[in-house]
């Protein structure tokens, strides 16, 4: 599909080729805003492992609502609420904050019980 115009790629794609740019282009931090909103699950995954590969000794900076998809990528979290941080830290230890809970967790949380 290399040889398509980037119009006629999927959103998955344009959002993967984006990406491949910005690598090219030789960036060490790489910022990237909600990287898999809109997409299915399999579109997710597949930019979640692009993401994982591509960003390896570089710098990522992200926002992204989903919390798997941060939880799949970072190494350290901080998380905000109406531009307040609430937590920084390591996936597992935001994960057990009891206001990241609260806050974007609870539900998902609340559905195990």
């Amino acid at each position: 599909r290399r040889n398509l115009p980037a119009g006629v790629l999927s959103y998955a794609e344009q959002r993967a080729l984006e990406i491949g740019i910005t690598i090219a282009g030789g960036a060490d931090v790489i910022m990237l805003d909600e990287p898999t909103a809109g997409m299915s699950h399999s579109e997710t995954d597949y930019i979640v492992d692009l993401i994982r590969k591509v960003t390896e000794n570089k710098t990522l900076v992200m926002v992204e609502h989903d919390m798997g998809v941060v939880f799949g990528l970072a190494d350290r979290i901080s998380v905000l609420v109406y531009g307040e941080v609430i937590a920084t830290g390591r996936p597992e230890e935001v994960r057990a904050n009891p206001r990241v809970q609260e806050a974007y967790l609870g539900a998902a949380l609340e559905a195990d019980h």
